[in-house]
C-alpha cells in the first residue's frame, strides 16, 4: 500500500516516537486526522511509517522505522503476537489472572493504543484518530488470537475531542457488554463497563493490591479513594480486622459494594469526599492500622502540575496524621507528568507538616503488563509508595528570616 509522504522541516535528534507538529513540513493538500503516512526528513531520506494528525499535537506517531516494513493487518497481528508473548508466555499472568493489559501503547509498539483483556471481554481504548481507518485490522486480529473472546471498542470523548474525530461509530460497531466478572489472584471484581473509568478497571495497581494486602492482617484499614474496592477487598480477603471505603463517587461505591459481595465480605462504604473524612478524623483524634491513598489522575496536562503537587501535599498530610504510629501508608500517584522523585519530594514535605517521619520500605510502579520502553520513559507513569509513619520526636528546627 503506497502512503501519503510527510517531510519534517526540523532534524530529527531523537528516537521517541512522536513527532511534534512544529516539527513537520505539513503537505499543502490536507490530509485526515489519522492517515498512515510515510515520514521522511528534510533530505528526504526514510525516516518510519505511522499515524499523521495535523489537528493533534502530536503531528506524527511513529509506529515502524524499519523500512521493509509495511502498515497493514500483518503489521498489526505481529505486534500483537508478540504482545501477548510477553503478558503469557513471560510473564505468565494467565495463571494467576484471567484480567491484564495487552497492548500498553508505545511500549509494544502501537503508538496511542490501549488495549485490556477482562476474562472473556477484550476492550480497545483508541487514543489516536489513526486507529479508526484500521479498527478491522486490530479487531480481525484480536478475534485470531482469541477466537472465543468478544472484542469491543470503548473510546473516551476527551480523546476524540483532542484527536478532531468522532470514535461514536467505532464504538457502535464493536460494543462492550454492560459488565464481566474478572479474577486478579484470589479477588474477584465485577467491572462496570457502563461508568468505569478508562477501559474498565485499573490493572496497573494489581501487584500493589497483593503487596499491600499481605500486610494488613489483624489490622484496620482505610481505603481512600476506593473506588470500585479493589485495595480494600483484597485486604478483607487476607485478613484484615477492618475496612472502610470512602469515595465521592457514587456510582464506583455501588460497584464496591456489588464486588464486596462477591467476595463474601463485609465492609461499609462512605460516600464523602476524601479531605472532609480525614480531617474529620483529625478533628476526633481517629487513627487506623493502615491507609491507602490512590486518587484519580491530578494533572492530565502542564498546566494543572502545579495544582496537581498541591492536591497531592494536601491529601498526604492529612492521611498521614490518621496513620497509627509504627501504622502504614500506600500512597499513590498516576500523574505521570510528575515524576518519582518529585512525588517523594511533596512527601517528604508532607511529613514535615504532619509532624511525621515516614520510613519508606518499597516504591512501586504499574504491574509488569504496563511496560516502558527506553524511547518512551513516559511510559512509566505509576508510583506507589509503602512506607510506616511514625511521631516525629525531635525538636523542630525554627525558621530563621535572612
Amino acid at each position: 500500500m503506497k502512503l501519503p509522504v510527510v517531510s519534517l522541516k526540523a532534524k530529527r535528534n531523537s528516537l521517541h516516537p512522536w513527532i511534534f507538529n512544529r516539527m513537520i513540513r505539513h503537505p499543502q493538500k490536507p490530509l485526515k486526522p489519522g492517515t498512515l503516512v510515510e515520514v521522511v526528513s528534510r533530505e528526504g531520506e526514510f525516516v518510519g511509517r505511522g499515524i499523521y494528525n495535523k489537528k493533534s499535537n502530536i503531528g506524527i506517531r511513529l509506529l515502524t522505522e524499519n523500512i521493509s516494513e509495511s502498515l497493514g493487518k500483518e503489521f498489526i497481528l505481529k505486534k500483537l503476537e508478540q504482545a501477548r508473548t510477553l503478558r503469557e508466555e513471560i510473564l505468565g499472568i494467565h495463571k494467576t489472572s484471567d484480567c491484564y493489559r495487552l497492548v500498553h501503547g508505545e511500549a509494544d509498539g502501537l503508538s496511542g493504543l490501549i488495549i485490556d483483556k477482562f476474562a472473556d471481554v477484550i476492550v480497545i481504548e483508541p487514543y489516536s484518530a489513526g486507529y479508526i481507518g484500521i479498527m478491522n485490522w486490530i479487531v480481525s486480529s484480536l478475534q485470531t488470537l482469541y477466537p472465543d473472546s468478544t472484542v469491543a471498542v470503548r473510546p473516551d470523548a476527551r480523546n476524540a475531542e483532542k484527536e478532531g474525530v468522532d470514535f461514536t461509530k467505532a464504538a457502535r460497531d464493536y460494543p462492550c457488554p454492560d459488565s464481566v466478572t474478572v479474577c486478579e489472584n484470589n479477588l474477584r471484581m465485577m467491572v462496570n463497563f457502563r461508568s468505569g473509568h478508562k477501559t474498565g478497571f485499573f490493572l496497573d495497581q494489581r501487584e500493589n493490591r497483593f503487596a499491600l494486602s499481605r500486610l494488613c492482617r489483624n489490622k484496620e484499614v482505610l481505603d481512600c479513594f476506593c473506588y470500585t474496592g479493589g485495595f480494600g477487598i483484597s485486604a478483607k480477603l487476607a485478613g484484615a480486622l477492618s475496612v472502610t471505603g470512602i469515595d465521592l463517587d457514587e456510582t464506583a461505591i455501588e460497584t464496591a459494594k456489588e464486588n464486596a459481595r462477591l467476595n463474601s465480605v463485609n465492609i461499609p462504604y462512605i460516600h464523602i469526599d476524601v479531605f472532609d473524612h480525614l480531617r474529620k478524623m483529625i478533628k476526633n483524634g481517629a487513627q487506623t492500622d493502615v491507609v491507602i491513598l490512590d486518587p484519580a489522575k491530578l494533572a492530565g496536562c502542564t498546566a494543572e502540575i502545579k495544582r496537581a503537587q498541591r492536591t497531592y501535599g494536601d491529601i498526604n498530610r492529612l492521611g498521614m496524621q490518621v496513620v497509627r504510629p509504627g501504622g502504614i501508608l500506600l500512597t499513590c500517584s498516576c500523574s505521570g507528568l510528575i515524576s518519582e522523585k518529585d512525588f517523594l519530594s511533596i512527601l517528604t514535605r508532607s511529613a514535615a507538616e504532619a509532624g511525621v517521619v515516614l520510613q519508606i520500605f518499597k516504591i512501586k510502579g504499574a504491574a509488569p503488563d504496563h511496560p516502558f520502553c527506553s524511547i518512551f520513559p513516559e511510559g512509566r507513569y505509576l508510583k506507589a509508595v509503602f512506607a510506616r509513619v511514625f511521631p516525629y520526636t525531635g525538636k523542630k528546627p525554627s525558621v530563621q528570616n535572612n
